[in-house]
């Protein structure tokens, strides 16, 4: 999905500064493995590995703002994918991840096989601690698009450290490392394939 230049940061964060997303772990992930932005929306606090959200979040006044905005267009243009997308972002933004989850359920009722907003949705899934649903998200996305790096990435992330299921992020990494020898978005990926590799 394209979306406004705060969620296009995210990609820059992820390969400039690298972001992650913040979860309850069952096991403590190293700060240095972050997951991959999804399709883009923001940051994450620097103890943990988050897939998504932006370092310096917005205050309270301007997502409110905002907020209202989205409402007052989806008032005039009920159900309209765009804006349950602008307003899930604004909440993915907040860390807001319940209100993101209803906005992109709803939006995807419309638009199912948007794989950045189910990108996206796996990324809120992770962040209410139900990785085994983010997981599931991730798979449908890399059905429908087998090179949408960013879902491949967070699936290693999520089967090796939320659900210890080494084998199987061994397997997602090669995936990963192939699409990388034809993809330049995608980071240096020898700090992760060193932790999933040696566990």
């Amino acid at each position: 999905m394209t979306k406004n230049p705060w969620f296009m940061f995210v990609g820059g964060l992820m390969i400039g500064l690298v972001v992650g997303y913040v979860v309850a772990e069952r096991q403590a992930v190293p700060p240095s493995v972050s997951l991959a932005p999804p399709s883009g929306a923001s940051a994450v606090p620097a103890s943990q590995p988050q897939m998504g959200q932006n370092p310096g979040s917005q205050g309270s006044a301007e997502v409110e703002r905002q907020l209202a905005e989205m409402r007052n267009l989806l008032a005039k243009n009920p159900g309209d994918a765009g804006i349950l997308v602008a307003m899930g972002n604004i909440y993915f933004d907040a860390q807001r991840w319940e209100e993101a989850r209803l906005s992109y359920e709803e939006a995807i009722e419309t638009i199912p096989d948007d794989v950045n907003v189910l990108t996206d949705l796996a990324v809120v899934y992770r962040n209410i601690a139900k990785p085994e649903r983010a997981l599931e998200i991730l798979g449908h996305v890399i059905e429908v698009a087998p090179d949408h790096w960013q879902a491949v990435y967070n699936r290693v992330i999520v089967l090796h450290f939320d659900l210890h299921s080494h084998d199987e992020a061994v397997e997602a990494l090669g995936a990963l490392e192939l699409l990388a020898q034809s993809n330049p978005q995608i980071p240096d990926l020898s700090g992760l394939a060193s932790q999933v590799r040696h566990e």
